[in-house]
């Protein structure tokens, strides 16, 4: 349950980044000032790679215990 919160809590401020950043990128444009290009790897690309790490992580974590478990007894 915990991973859902936070999954659910991830993206929710991603989105809210996300929404707040071309509200502010909008206003620029209506002013008639220049948005500053992007550059670098895109956000998106990092909230899927740490979700990958993390779910990757949880899942080795629970294969590790449950080997761990098989030959304990």
């Amino acid at each position: 349950m915990f991973w859902k919160m936070l999954t659910l809590a991830v993206l929710i401020w991603f989105a809210w980044w996300r929404l707040r950043q071309w509200l502010r990128e909008r206003r620029l444009r209506a002013q008639g000032e220049p948005v500053p290009e992007k550059q670098g790897v895109r956000p998106i690309t990092i909230l899927a790679g740490a979700m990958l790490l993390g779910y990757g992580g949880y899942l080795a974590w629970v294969l590790v215990m449950q080997a761990l478990a098989t030959f304990q007894g």
